[in-house]
């Protein structure tokens, strides 16, 4: 390649890379905003560029980007394998099918110098799209899907990518059909980025459907309880003469310790209705509530310590993902120890809600470079609830800090509730 071309082509090398990383950025977190992930990005524009240069054979291209990208993604980004490779095969498919159709226009069977307008060209079409992607789809950061789903859209990526090779190969006399071809291939790619945020959506809409599920059974204990409740004060309403009347006989008689003893049969009665906690918010008792006697009747123990309002300036259904998220990932946790211990401590002052939970658990944990991973046999489903608690928590501009020692784990939330909210 002479040297005004390598120069032209190590400067829209450098664009392209740049279009590449933010394109893998819709697929994760933000944690690639860290300082050394640019550096592998430019590490790998090094060496892809000495190899385009200087070798610049087909599968030698493939293999060095193909390689390049999924170890920037393994070292840079949180997510699982898998969602790693759909990106880097997904990001290949759209760059091969742009390149093949660059290829086809502007180099075969053209003068050499046309190679540049075509490198152009190829740069210009996958920025075009990648900005079509970024304003269009919406992939749902942090969320896994099954595993399945993720090698189906891949193969259709690779299978894209193949169909347009065979077609170079053989249609060499009908260019026109060929770029209509290529053409198609690149908008099946796009397609499966659509279909994939489809999925994507799909999957934690039946999340939130199953969590307005369990929120339905919390309010119908709740009001089990209220209804045991209320009948037991009806009936000791009824029946609050005699117990009078038998009181001021063992007081008259200075029969103190019988009258004790009949007082605390009579609290004894009026707790059988299981209303463990009582603050007056509908929301936090269901809860609390729901859980305590999942607990209890797991042969578990809990320690209640709670001073809020009974008003709180808080969405009900925020409060319900941040609790019921937590508290079920504890209950599920306690279930598998022989000791099954629970405390709860919950305080609102001043515009800051704070909870803090401490449960026993078996002492297995994945952590992953800071990320906690489910210990559950489908492990699909993992990241959802505590995805879906931490953008809860930045809603109210909170925090929240998750840690375990021994056999206990801890996980301390606090939502700063704003002076609107509190109106």
């Amino acid at each position: 390649m002479a040297g005004w071309d390598s120069i032209f082509y190590l400067f829209l090398n450098a664009f392209r890379i740049y279009i590449i990383y933010r394109f893998i950025g819709l697929f994760f977190e933000d944690n690639a905003k860290r300082a050394w992930v640019p550096c592998l990005y430019f590490v790998f524009y090094l060496f892809n560029s000495i190899e385009y240069i200087f070798i610049n054979i087909d599968i030698v291209n493939l293999a060095v980007n193909f390689g390049g990208l999924l170890l920037i993604t393994l070292i840079g980004y949180q997510g699982s394998m898998i969602r790693k490779i759909l990106a880097v095969v997904l990001n290949l498919g759209i760059g091969v099918l742009a390149e093949n159709l660059a290829w086809v226009l502007f180099v075969k069977g053209k003068p050499p110098q046309m190679e540049r307008y075509g490198i152009f060209f190829f740069t210009f079409v996958l920025f075009l799209l990648e900005l079509i992607i970024e304003r269009t789809v919406k992939l749902r950061k942090g969320i896994e899907v099954p595993l399945y789903k993720n090698i189906f859209l891949a193969l259709i990526s690779l299978g894209s990518m193949f169909v347009a090779n065979v077609l170079i190969e053989s249609s060499y006399r009908k260019v026109p059909w060929l770029i209509a071809a290529l053409c198609i291939l690149l908008m099946i790619n796009l397609f499966v980025l659509y279909l994939y945020e489809k999925i994507l959506d799909d999957y934690v809409n039946l999340k939130e459907k199953e969590m307005y599920n369990l929120q339905l059974t919390m309010y119908q204990n709740q009001l089990k309880i209220m209804e045991s409740v209320n009948d037991t004060y009806d009936r000791l309403r009824h029946d609050m003469k005699h117990h009078i009347v038998l009181l001021s006989d063992y007081i008259e008689n200075e029969e103190n310790e019988e009258a004790l003893q009949y007082l605390s049969k009579i609290t004894h009665y009026m707790s059988n209705g299981n209303q463990y906690i009582e603050t007056g918010n509908r929301s936090i008792d269901s809860i609390l509530n729901y859980i305590i006697e999942e607990i209890h009747r797991d042969g578990g123990s809990v320690i209640t310590d709670i001073k809020i309002a009974e008003n709180i300036p808080i969405d009900d259904f925020d409060i319900n993902i941040i609790l019921s998220n937590l508290l079920m990932n504890a209950c599920e946790a306690i279930q598998k120890c022989d000791e099954k211990k629970l405390e709860i401590i919950m305080r609102y002052n001043r515009g800051i809600l704070s909870f803090k939970f401490i449960n026993t658990y078996d002492g297995l944990i994945k952590d992953k470079r800071g990320k906690l991973q489910s210990t559950k046999e489908k492990s699909e489903n993992h990241g959802i609830g505590l995805t879906s608690v931490k953008k809860t928590i930045e809603k109210y501009n909170g925090e929240m800090k998750l840690q375990y020692t021994g056999n206990l784990f801890e996980a301390d939330v606090l939502l700063y509730i704003s002076d609107e909210e509190n109106e």
